[in-house]
């Protein structure tokens, strides 16, 4: 029967941490959006937006700068942006500078309400596997 309780811990830790994982990871993609974290320096060379469910409302902005490689970007960032604009940022400054004209970022709405969604996110998480491992090996030993 302990080899069952340490699987079922082990099976507990593992759900711990994949919830908590994905609630950081959900809370970095929703900061790394604001450009504040990334370090930005090169020219435009494609802005694209994309229409979602409801347009002008969750739309998503794509930016290419000299690498090709896609970010995708906060509205707020996007719409400073242009094809060919000269941008350069410093990892986690807030000011992004456009052709020479500052502009400062911050964090989205969303990233505001992930950052505080993420940690209680976790706790409710933990909380509710630790209740089920603890009800389960009670009923277990009720059962016995």
């Amino acid at each position: 029967m302990r080899s069952r309780e340490r699987g079922f811990t082990w099976a507990a830790l593992a759900l711990v941490a994949t919830g908590v994982l994905f609630a950081a990871l959900a809370a970095w993609a929703l900061v790394e959006r604001s450009a504040i974290p990334t370090e930005l320096n090169g020219t435009v060379t494609t802005l694209e937006l994309r229409h979602e469910k409801h347009p002008g409302v969750d739309d998503v902005w794509m930016v290419s700068i000299d690498d090709g490689d896609h970010r995708h970007v906060d509205t707020d960032v996007a719409v400073h942006l242009s094809e060919g604009a000269r941008v350069q940022k410093d990892a986690w400054d807030s000011t992004l500078v456009i052709d020479g004209s500052a502009h400062q970022v911050e964090l989205s709405k969303d990233a505001h309400a992930m950052l505080v969604l993420a940690p209680v996110l976790a706790v409710v998480i933990s909380a509710l596997t630790l209740w089920t491992h603890l009800r389960t090996r009670a009923l277990r030993h009720a059962a016995q």
